[in-house]
């Protein structure tokens, strides 16, 4: 009859954690939730480095135990400086993760590269910056990442292919009007167009192609294979709605006026409206008057940013009027796409609801969104 070893046999047998390698050791820590990896880095100095560690980051996105969290850089007026938040998913309220100080406070790109954000360039005391920053949302750090040949303030960039195409910006129109960054060896080279667009307005990423438009309304694709802006099919059908082109999918959408969210075939730029969200649009579009540091001030009510989530959403920013004593919130809402039959986009309001109280009037007067997007962390 086979019975347990002794309590001092089964000791033996079990290996410590602290003996493991250090790749079985990652190896085991990415099937952790990230939820319990702070209580690891509290066990000993090995783990906190693992738990630090771009190895973990790594292990984690190739097993596909990535967990999705949405970050969010706003201003405060009169604070002229960048703050960093995360989404909490339980609470659906901002937390405050480490700010950077020398970030531009204005005009900057930005782009999502697996486990971190690429901040690009913008203005610092009015005068464009070639600075490039690097959020590691896993370890919640700063990183200063070799800076832009050039300086730019609200250039266009995207990430293809494994590399970072930045476009416009410049006060030069010539050989240094692109740059690309390749994210393996860390550099940027200046890359040759054969012919450069009067100017470029956003840009988005849908099927390997990078889509914009120029000063003349010209719909553009890029090609990096062929280092070639070729003209699309039409010219943008509503002038101005540009703002926070964002890619669902193959579609493209936009925020537009009065609370509006627009579609459209990236090809065709033939905006339409969003349907089924028009009594949520009544509730936050219009305007108040309030008195602001004793200057009497329009606090408008509309979509102030516009962007997609991991779950293939919609997710707009808002600022909302609270009554007596005078304050602002700020308000965000997720919201689901369904393409129908006759041409036409649905959305769902999945939820909605304040994520960050503002200080009382006579301090912070304002917020704007900067910048908003998943991660996959």
């Amino acid at each position: 009859m086979t019975g347990m070893p002794p309590q001092s046999k089964r000791r033996k047998m079990t290996t410590s954690w602290s003996s493991l390698p250090d790749a079985v050791a990652v190896s085991c820590m990415a099937r952790v939730s990230r939820l319990d990896h702070a209580n690891l880095s509290l066990v000993s100095k090995r783990h906190r480095s693992l738990v630090l560690s771009h190895e973990l980051c790594s292990a984690r996105s190739l097993i596909g135990c990535t967990e999705a969290s949405f970050y969010v850089c706003l201003r405060i007026s009169p604070d002229p400086n960048p703050r960093w938040f995360i989404l909490l998913t339980r609470t659906r309220r901002l937390a405050p993760i480490p700010s950077n100080p020398y970030q531009a406070p204005e005009s900057s790109s930005f782009v999502v590269v697996d486990w971190g954000l690429y901040v690009i360039g913008g203005l610092i005391k009015g005068k464009p910056t070639s600075d490039v920053w690097f959020l590691d949302c896993f370890s919640k750090t700063w990183d200063r990442v070799p800076s832009l040949k050039v300086a730019r303030a609200s250039p266009a960039a995207s990430l293809l292919n494994g590399k970072i195409y930045v476009f416009g910006g410049c006060e030069e129109f010539g050989s240094n009007w692109a740059e690309v960054f390749n994210l393996k060896t860390q550099t940027w080279n200046t890359l040759t167009i054969r012919e450069i667009p009067h100017g470029i307005h956003q840009s988005v990423v849908i099927e390997q192609k990078v889509y914009a438009v120029d000063e003349e309304e010209q719909s553009l694709y890029f090609l990096p294979s062929e280092g070639t802006w070729r003209k699309g099919k039409k010219q943008d059908s509503k002038p101005g709605n540009r703002n926070d082109w964002c890619a669902i999918g193959n579609l493209l959408y936009c925020r537009g006026t009065r609370g509006r969210i627009l579609w459209c075939e990236p090809d065709e730029l033939d905006w339409k409206e969003v349907k089924g969200l028009e009594e949520f649009q009544l509730s936050l579009s219009g305007s108040i008057l309030l008195c602001l540091h004793s200057v009497p001030t329009e606090v408008k009510y509309d979509i102030s940013r516009l962007c997609s989530n991991s779950a293939g959403n919609i997710v707009i920013f808002w600022n909302a009027h609270l009554g007596v004593p005078e304050s602002l919130e700020l308000w965000s809402a997720e919201i689901s796409m369904e393409r129908r039959q006759g041409d036409e986009v649905w959305g769902k309001v999945v939820r909605s609801g304040a994520v960050y109280k503002l200080e009382p009037l006579s301090h912070s007067y304002s917020v704007k969104v900067l910048y908003s997007a998943s991660v996959n962390v």
